[in-house]
């Protein structure tokens, strides 16, 4: 029988920094140790942990922005720090991300169709009436209108913005976005509804997630499985997000209380 490729495999990632202030020259912090994870096509996996623990570096380094000091990130069989360039330029388009931030993730002074046509100029070199089309479709397809493409930044709300962040991550059709933070500065209702519209996406569009996040809520709405990192090392392992109470690390533990009940304790039915 066949055994099929992971989409997604670190094998031995560690990375650290030199730490800074006048008495800490030369001092190392270890970012990620040692660390080794694999991600299916069409799957999710969340990836959480307390501020500091390492998950928003080894994030970096998937999206090939940080390099590690050893190990290996083969997305697609490429291995992303490899030498040959014009491979890993071919896995790229296949590899995006949201932010937190979504304000800062966009350039104030661009309309949103042209934050969203950019990775298509990168990329895909339509012509223009194709890029607006494509702008449009891409709008609607995140629950906006195709006229908002000339709307800029400051005249949407945080979490509309962050949906025009979402169609320009998707609209080369990756096999992976890396969500990094991706709804933790939206209020409840609107991070209920963003993780709603991720999940249709990934079904819609056959994608894969890294959901990077503190909010153990927020990540088993969406993963199916779970890493559990603490001060640059994975603790703990989950394979059924279904079986989310039964994480027994005491960081995992720790998160789990920060989760709140859907019914406030004392209240009524």
């Amino acid at each position: 029988m066949a055994v099929t490729q992971p989409l997604l495999e670190l094998r031995g990632v560690s990375k650290h920094f030199h730490g800074g202030g006048i008495f800490k020259q030369g001092r190392k912090v270890q970012a990620n140790k040692q660390i080794t994870l694999s991600l299916a096509a069409r799957e999710c996996l969340g990836l959480v942990g307390e501020s500091g623990s390492g998950k928003s570096t080894l994030g970096r380094i998937i999206l090939g922005i940080e390099k590690p000091d050893c190990g290996e990130v083969l997305f697609q069989g490429v291995n992303l720090y490899g030498k040959d360039k014009t491979a890993i330029r071919e896995v790229r388009r296949d590899l995006q991300v949201v932010f937190q931030d979504c304000f800062s993730s966009v350039n104030p002074r661009r309309t949103a169709g042209a934050s969203i046509a950019e990775p298509l100029n990168n990329f895909a070199r339509l012509n223009l009436r194709d890029e607006l089309r494509v702008v449009g479709e891409l709008l609607e397809l995140v629950g906006l209108k195709a006229e908002d493409a000339s709307k800029y930044p400051h005249q949407f709300s945080g979490g509309q913005l962050q949906r025009v962040c979402i169609a320009r991550a998707i609209s080369l059709r990756p096999k992976l976005i890396v969500l990094d933070e991706a709804v933790s500065s939206l209020d409840v209702l609107v991070q209920a509804q963003i993780l709603d519209l991720l999940s249709d996406l990934r079904d819609e569009l056959n994608m894969s997630y890294i959901f990077i996040s503190h909010d153990l809520a927020a990540v088993a709405h969406l993963a199916d499985r779970l890493a559990v990192m603490c001060l640059g090392e994975v603790v703990e392992r989950l394979d059924n997000i279904d079986d989310i109470n039964c994480l027994t690390h005491p960081v995992s533990k720790a998160l789990l209380a920060a989760v709140l009940p859907a019914q406030p304790v004392g209240s009524s039915s």
